[in-house]
């Protein structure tokens, strides 16, 4: 939002969505992003609201406890900033809301101000240069605007502000310390004011996480406090799963909701306050269940849109916490299997979307399919990360970006707009059932989803058998038609595709013909081979689930199916097998 905008916004320009035109990405920003993308409608009288008294100074501040990138700190005082892809160049120590934002993106990740945790990370040069941007932020944005100030956006800046208070406020010069404190403070009132303002899950745990931290903070907290900790437990309540996981069933959200829990608890703890039970409980379970998908590299599983935890969130948001915990193998209502046969890890995603008010970062990925050797990932998902635009944002949540059979270029799920934000939310698959046997020298894990069959009438089953010792896996993938299935409503032949989505460090080399490859890990040496019944394809790709994102390739096995076939056998059931061939010693 450049100082056109800002104006406009303080005005009190009619239209809200008039100040989105004009960038790249406003078409996607405004489908895919819904109410909760809008420029905030304060009136007059509301913006009035948020005028008051401002803190002296603030008695305490959060540890911040998310990681940082010093690399991204360095690029930054050099005047470069990317996000999402898009760049902005401004000369050395200078604010980036000078020349217009490249997009739409690019302005709601600069609001949010985690880059300052990148800042601090660089050193002193960082710190100082923080400072300076707090109080040029203030000057162009401090008391008012209609999109910098959305409830999303303002939640995550107060958070980041009051973690870099040490280095950021604190040292300010007497008049532009009261400036800064008297805008934190009017932002603080708005997230105290704004309780039915369209936000996202993350916004709404962060509000409330925000006012705890505030409460804690300020002089008379006390209102913030008690209002922040009763959001807090709602929240909890409403995104919580009762084994641990979180509603969206994305691992790394997960990670980065006991991070903020934590560093609640100890600001709580550490300026003489009780930390509530509630607070304590949930941390327990979802420690639990972060050990449970924490994967053998340090990261977590990459699932539904989600990063993969390798940046140090994973380990940032364990490290509270003690040894033990995560031993089980089935997650029900998180929905995730996990079988270990000796250095060989796989997950499935066998889990049902939530209700659409929950279901905004949920992706169509039923019954995809990850794998680990040791430390190793082989197979995983694209993911996604927070720098990524709305568009790509969506696009990882489509089944084409999971590691499982998808029919046509459909996806498992139906895409709706929530009603109340109008966010993109996943409706199915439905009748998803999963069991799993143990024999004396393997595993077997056989799951199914009817996300196909209102349309074609099928049915996808997926089985794995997994050696004990670690060094085969087959799978088999069918398509079935019910017995009670008596509609035709499919085309002759059904077109589907099996993909999985390797990740960049896996090398592909050719086999002995179409239905054979050789996927060479590069830091063990180790060398597994997949074989299929059909002839196997090799697709570029791309892995959104770390930062910056890389390039990737994916496998892909094409047939056709039978619509009224039963799944027992060829075209509708095609099987493949990954051995270890080469140990890497």
């Amino acid at each position: 939002m450049t100082g056109k905008h800002a104006i406009m916004a303080m005005m009190g320009d009619g239209d809200s969505k008039a100040l989105l035109e004009g960038y790249p990405d406003t078409d996607s920003w405004v489908e895919l992003m819904g109410r909760v993308g809008e420029p905030s409608r304060a009136s007059k009288m509301y913006r009035m609201r948020l005028n008051g008294p401002a803190p002296d100074l603030l008695m305490s501040s959060p540890k911040s406890g998310h990681p940082a990138n010093a690399q991204r700190g360095a690029t930054i005082l050099k005047g470069k900033w990317n996000f999402g892809g898009a760049t902005l160049e401004t000369p050395e120590r200078h604010a980036p809301w000078g020349p217009p934002f490249p997009s739409l993106h690019f302005a709601d990740r600069i609001h949010r101000f985690h880059w300052m945790r990148d800042l601090a990370a660089a050193g002193s040069s960082g710190e100082a240069l923080s400072r300076a941007l707090i109080v040029s932020w203030v000057d162009h944005f401090g008391r008012w605007d209609a999109f910098a100030w959305r409830l999303d956006v303002t939640a995550d800046r107060v958070i980041n502000w009051m973690a870099a208070a040490p280095f950021a406020i604190t040292p300010l010069e007497q008049s532009a310390r009261a400036a800064v404190l008297d805008s934190l403070a009017r932002q603080l009132r708005h997230l105290h004011l704004a309780q039915d303002e369209p936000t996202t899950l993350h916004g709404a745990f962060r509000r409330a996480i925000a006012l705890v931290l505030a409460g804690a903070c300020l002089p008379d907290g006390e209102r913030y406090l008690e209002d922040g900790l009763k959001a807090l437990e709602a929240e909890l309540a409403s995104q919580l799963l009762a084994d641990g996981g979180h509603v969206s069933r994305r691992p790394s959200r997960l990670a980065e909701m006991l991070i903020d829990m934590h560093v609640a608890e100890d600001l709580l703890l550490r300026m003489g306050q009780s930390a509530p039970g509630f607070l304590t409980r949930a941390q327990s379970r979802m420690q639990n269940m972060l050990k449970f998908l924490a994967t053998p590299d340090g990261g977590c599983l990459v699932g539904h849109g989600g990063s993969d935890g390798l940046d140090g969130l994973v380990k940032a948001a364990l490290s509270p916490f003690g040894e033990g915990g995560g031993r089980f193998a089935f997650a029900q209502l998180t929905g995730y299997h996990r079988i270990q046969a000796d250095k060989l890890t796989v997950y499935i995603d066998t889990g049902e979307a939530p209700a659409a008010s929950h279901g905004q970062l949920c992706a169509a990925s039923c019954l995809s399919v990850s794998l680990f050797d040791g430390p190793d990932r082989l197979i995983t998902q694209i993911g996604g990360n927070a720098e990524l635009d709305a568009e790509w944002q969506f696009a990882v949540r489509r089944t084409a970006a999971q590691s499982t059979l998808q029919i046509g270029r459909e996806d498992s799920a139906v895409f709706k707009p929530a009603a109340d934000t109008g966010l993109m939310t996943p409706i199915g698959p439905d009748n998803v059932s999963a069991r799993r046997l143990e024999e004396s020298s393997q595993f077997l894990l056989e799951a199914q989803h009817g996300g196909w069959r209102a349309k074609y009438g099928l049915i996808h089953r997926r089985r794995l058998y997994i050696n004990k010792d670690g060094k085969r896996m087959t799978g088999e993938d069918s398509l079935s038609r019910p017995l009670s299935e008596n509609r035709t409503t499919a085309p002759e032949h059904v077109p589907f595709f099996i993909r999985f989505q390797l990740h960049p460090d896996v090398k592909i080399a050719p086999g002995p013909d179409e239905r054979t490859l050789f996927l060479g890990l590069q830091k063990s040496g180790r060398v597994w081979r997949l074989r299929s019944e059909a002839p196997v394809s090799v697709i570029n790709s791309v892995y959104c689930a770390s930062i910056p994102g890389r390039n990737a390739q994916q496998l892909v096995i094409k047939g056709k199916a039978d619509p009224m076939g039963d799944g027992g056998s060829a075209p509708n059931r095609i099987r493949w097998a990954l051995s270890l061939v080469h140990t890497g010693e």
